[in-house]
């Protein structure tokens, strides 16, 4: 038996609240039996008590009555009550008070618990006030007001929270928001201090604050709002585009023909770059007072670059004209930055400037990188005819060194820029999914040989010279000093060096497992690649084998059954590959698909066609006799074929009976001759009345004239009215004894009778 309302209503207070478990109180109120079957009264008294608990002086007691609140809510009896206005105003009270937090740079966890689980709660009472029409005139739009103002308030405590609402509100309740757009955007460029703390922000974060910063740039304008949207864009491109030419006064890209092509082809600087409307400040940088301000450009680049692709993430009210262009030589000329072509100015001559502006470069093609890989998650027909040039754009800002005249790839670089590699990796797997086929490896190559370099485990690099300074230093000192700390730690180095590897992450693995599934299925790669391929799959597989153990696929085993599968699939065209299909059936076999389809074909069997062409001839000459057969009766020429002369019926009889008489004369030979050397038993004795009988028969017939022919013609002409009758009934009777039969009826001869 369930408890009833009024035995619960008592906890539901300040001083009675703290003896139940909070938990026990939730479970028990959203029961909907002990909701629906309360009185109208104890459900007035259930929600009033909890409206009285958010306006308690304690942080914990109001947090513990927005649980409640969400909780009562859920039932539609308590949500159309009186009381729902109320609640949202003891919510919306909480937000403005801001929980009564002194200090706002270093605020106490609990307020900041309770702020955030106020703006849950009032989220939660939006979401399900909207699209009812009563309550939402009645309740929602009168408070509409107070709830923006104090969630724009709240935006610094607890931004993640805030935003998640106010974006709901931007877009459903436009008209009321209206006033508050200017407040909404200076604080969110204020959170962004002109893109200076975008890194201090989650990735969560970032992602509200720029589809925040897009939505209330064009969604509150009152009319031509796809106009407001696409002038928005274009300026963006144009800011982006005045801060890419900051590079050019540290790299020599005034020789970089194919970026000065596509530099030109974007909009026009205006003069006067002051009349502009920039979303943020321009940038003041000085890199021989300090270089580390170069990164500033590649800061600001991000910023435009994150804002840039959330206008084209979001979903826009109207139609709207995207500049998929420009969108295209942003991407191509930011991914394209590469110092090995495009080196730094020989007059920066320090080092260290050198090299912060090498790595700042590195910082804005991968800005480059995610447009790219925005574009093709969001348009891939239109991305098409753009792949081989973009495909080989990544292939180039893989790092190479030269080494005796030859350029190869190198495996310092990589692993100092593996998260920029993982990057290029998936961009290249999105762009080749597109494709059927993709035979071009010439500008793959470099991408393959990074991502073998990423899937092997890392050694540590430590300076030779290092470790010999440091075995001559312990040499040369007693006992005492070669056990410093120095010369311990290379020792071990040196002794086992095996448990200083470090081994590729989870996430580096997941992008080589896709990056190679696509090469298998996709490219024609050589017997080496694919051989490599195979035995990182195969000894990735066996280090998961517990991930993969059952053969089912899962979130966590996808890609390593994925790739396994595809090598069964695409073995490659060598003649001396060595089959791996016994290894992974031991790993995958028992509940593959794939290899259960390959080692046990199930295709259907192909229709087989009979072409018989004697039977073709045969049927082709009797149409035609039939054809010439109908035109001769038509034409009157029909011949009547000659019959031969009749024989006498007394000749015929007489030919009868000398066949009949010499067949029981043989009969009766060979019993006279063969029957000494036997017993007679009953069935010889019936034999021999046979055969007196058939000699009665034939005496008969000599006296009384009549033959055998002659009872046939009889019979014949008294049947002849009867014939289809006849021939139907035996017909049916042939068809039903002979259903199923496979073989033929004896023919019956007349003369033995």
């Amino acid at each position: 038996m369930l408890p009833e309302l009024q035995h619960i209503i008592p906890y539901i207070q300040e001083d009675k609240i703290n003896d139940v478990s909070l938990t026990l109180l939730l479970e028990l109120i959203s029961n909907p039996s002990i909701i629906n079957e309360s009185s109208n009264v104890d459900q007035q008294i259930l929600v009033t008590r909890v409206i009285t608990l958010l306006k308690s002086n304690h942080s914990i007691t109001r947090w513990k009555a927005t649980k409640l609140l969400t909780v009562c809510l859920l039932h539609p009896v308590l949500l159309l009550s009186s009381n729902t206005a109320n609640a949202i105003a003891g919510l919306v009270k909480i937000l403005e008070s801001k929980c009564f937090i002194a200090n706002y740079e270093n605020p106490t966890e609990k307020e900041l618990i309770t702020l955030k689980s106020a703006t849950e709660c009032l989220g939660f009472v939006i979401e399900k006030i909207r699209g009812k029409p009563t309550l939402t005139r009645e309740v929602l739009t009168p408070k509409l007001a107070g709830i923006i103002s104090s969630l724009i308030d709240v935006i610094s405590l607890v931004p993640e929270y805030s935003l998640k609402v106010l974006i709901q509100l931007l877009v459903f309740n436009t008209t009321t928001f209206r006033p508050f757009g200017m407040k909404f955007e200076n604080t969110l460029k204020r959170i962004l201090n002109d893109g200076e703390n975008l890194n201090k922000l989650s990735p969560e974060l970032r992602s509200l604050i720029m589809k925040s910063l897009a939505y209330v740039s064009f969604i509150l304008s009152r009319e031509k709002q796809s106009e407001a949207w696409k002038d928005n864009v274009n300026n963006i491109v144009l800011e982006l585009k005045s801060v890419i030419s900051i590079y050019e006064a540290c790299l020599e890209l005034s020789n970089d023909s194919d970026y000065i092509d596509k530099f030109h082809q974007l909009p026009k600087l205006p003069e006067n770059l002051s009349s502009m409307n920039f979303i943020f400040n321009t940038l003041s940088i000085d890199i021989n007072e300090s270089p580390i301000e170069i990164f500033k450009v590649s800061q600001r680049i991000e910023v435009l670059t994150e804002l840039l692709l959330s206008y084209i993430e979001i979903n826009s009210p109207t139609a709207v004209s995207i500049p998929f262009g420009h969108l295209i030589l942003i991407g191509q000329i930011l991914t394209s930055f590469n110092t090995n072509f495009t080196p730094v100015k020989s007059d920066i001559r320090d080092i260290s400037t050198r090299n912060m502006i090498e790595k700042s470069v590195i910082q804005s093609k991968l800005s480059g990188i995610k447009i790219l890989n925005s574009l093709i998650n969001k348009f891939q027909f239109e991305m098409y005819p753009h792949i081989y040039k973009i495909l080989a754009i990544l292939d180039a800002s893989i790092p190479v060194k030269t080494i005796n005249g030859k350029i190869k790839v190198d495996e310092t670089g990589i692993y100092e820029n593996e998260g920029l590699i993982i990057n290029i990796l998936e961009t290249a797997t999105e762009y080749l999914k597109i494709c059927e086929r993709f035979n071009d490896m010439t500008i793959l190559g470099r991408l393959v040989e990074s991502s073998l370099i990423l899937k092997e485990d890392r050694e540590p690099n430590v300076p030779t010279d290092k470790i010999n300074t440091s075995n001559t230093n312990s040499n040369s000192r007693n006992k005492k000093q070669s056990k410093s700390k120095t010369v311990v730690s290379l020792s071990d180095l040196l002794s086992h060096k095996q448990l200083f590897i470090n081994q590729p992450n989870i996430s580096t693995l997941l992008t080589i497992r896709k990056f190679f599934n696509i090469l298998i299925t996709k490219c024609e790669l050589s017997p080496g690649k694919i051989s490599q391929i195979v035995r990182f799959a195969i000894l990735d597989s066996i280090c998961n084998i517990e991930l993969i153990n059952e053969g089912k696929v899962t979130n966590e085993n996808k890609e390593i059954i994925e790739l396994l599968e595809s090598i069964l699939l695409f073995p490659g065209k060598s003649s001396t590959s060595i089959s791996v299909i016994p290894m992974i059936s031991n790993l995958i076999g028992s509940n593959s698909r794939i290899y259960t389809l390959l080692v046990n074909p199930r295709f259907p069997l192909l229709p087989k066609k009979i072409n018989d062409y004697n039977a073709e001839l045969e049927k082709e000459e009797i149409e035609e006799e039939e054809r010439l057969e109908e035109e001769a009766l038509h034409n009157g020429t029909f011949q009547i074929p000659e019959f031969t002369e009749k024989r006498p019926v007394e000749e015929i009889e007489q030919e009868e009976r000398e066949n009949k008489r010499q067949k029981v004369d043989n009969i009766s030979e060979k019993l006279t001759t063969e029957g000494n050397g036997f017993v007679f038993n009953e069935q010889s004795e019936s034999a021999t009345e046979a055969l007196n009988e058939m000699k009665r028969e034939l005496e008969k017939e000599k006296a009384t004239g009549s033959s055998l022919s002659d009872k046939i013609i009889e019979s014949a002409e008294v049947a002849e009215d009867n014939n289809m009758v006849i021939s139907e009934v035996d017909a049916e009777e042939d068809e039903d004894d002979d259903m199923g039969s496979d073989f033929e009826m004896p023919v019956i001869n007349v003369d033995d009778d």
